[in-house]
């Protein structure tokens, strides 16, 4: 069996806790690379020194009241753009680290857009302690697993994908050579995670499995059409950007046992729905950087970029896992408490 590149042991007689945050998207407007790209408003409230207000403060109330074995980090972790000083992707990684716990960080379309490039993010998440990321020459950039164990049995393999589509690459990340604008898996990516998890499949038949990525796709459309049966959650936005629009990727997912897709992108939308036997999970939005739901005094909510009127809906997904065979149980969102 091809052993997870990364492992978490989880001590026996308790539920594993997964923590889901998505899009960050730290957006520094010192770093504002194009004259009057964002408005005068915007600049104010995106200024560097907003970082803990913006969006530290809610991931942390978020995982120090969750308190999970494993985060998960489901892209668009700076908007690249802002940071080509590489100085928001080094603060992030500093707080994330400040907690002590094992995080799983994946590419989205916004993070490769920085001259830093690519390959020197990769390297700073490579190079942090709790970091669990691996660089692999495949499409995209930071393809690999994470295994969830209790007991001596591998309960769960999460595989953390590059769903690619960044349109505005950076010569900087395209010199690698397999960072590229199209969005979706290349068929090398599918060759490895389809011969990953069989493996897995082959010697381990009971352990489940997960795949995390940024941008959704085409199913995830079944989310809307039936959105009276989500299973938790709320939909804000209309579906953007989805790929696999021929179900091959789909239809491979369902053939290797996958029984969850976790993904971002979409600000507004914060839901999940098991669908053919499969967990379609949109990530709950972790910052108040770019588009943001707010909660309005009259109950309504509504999708705006800052600065808006209205409680900010943000926090992240709770996944616990069942200590006795790794099912996903009584999943739910946490939405942080605003101070008064």
């Amino acid at each position: 069996m091809k052993i997870p590149d990364f492992m978490i042991e989880v001590e026996s007689g308790r539920n594993p806790v997964i923590l889901q945050l998505t899009d960050s998207q730290i957006l520094d407007a010192a770093q504002q690379r194009l004259p009057n790209r964002i408005s005068s408003d915007q600049a104010t409230y995106y200024a560097t020194h907003r970082m803990e207000a913006n969006c530290f403060r809610y991931m942390r109330q978020t995982i120090e009241n969750v308190r999970p074995d494993l985060i998960l980090m489901t892209g668009d972790l700076v908007y690249g753009e802002f940071d080509d000083a590489g100085t928001s992707l080094l603060a992030l990684i500093e707080f994330m680290e400040s907690f002590d716990i094992p995080w799983a960080p994946i590419f989205g379309n916004h993070d490769n857009e920085s001259k830093k490039g690519a390959d020197w993010q990769s390297a700073q998440l490579e190079a942090a302690k709790n970091c669990l990321f691996k660089q692999r020459t495949l499409t995209g950039n930071g393809n690999y697993t994470v295994g969830i164990q209790q007991d001596g049995v591998l309960k769960r393999v999460f595989f953390m994908l590059d769903s690619n589509g960044c349109g505005a690459i950076s010569e900087e990340s395209r010199a690698n050579g397999h960072t590229v604008t199209s969005v979706g898996f290349g068929q090398d990516q599918i060759d490895w995670y389809t011969e990953t998890a069989t493996s897995i499949r082959a010697l381990s038949p009971a352990t489940k499995l997960s795949f995390a990525f940024h941008i959704q796709p085409a199913v995830f459309e079944e989310i809307g059409a039936q959105c009276n049966a989500l299973d938790f959650g709320y939909l804000g936005a209309n579906l953007k950007s989805a790929w696999d629009h021929d179900g091959v990727v789909w239809n491979g997912l369902k053939a290797l046992g996958v029984d969850s897709i976790l993904v971002g992108h979409e600000h507004c939308n914060s839901a999940s729905i098991v669908y053919e036997g499969i967990r379609l999970q949109y990530g709950q939005k972790s910052s108040t950087y770019d588009r943001v739901n707010y909660l309005k005094k009259d109950g309504s909510i509504v999708g705006s970029y800052p600065p808006a009127s209205g409680t900010p809906l943000v926090g992240g997904t709770v996944m616990p896992l069942s200590c006795e065979d790794g099912s996903i149980c009584d999943p739910y969102i946490y939405l942080c408490k605003m101070e008064k």
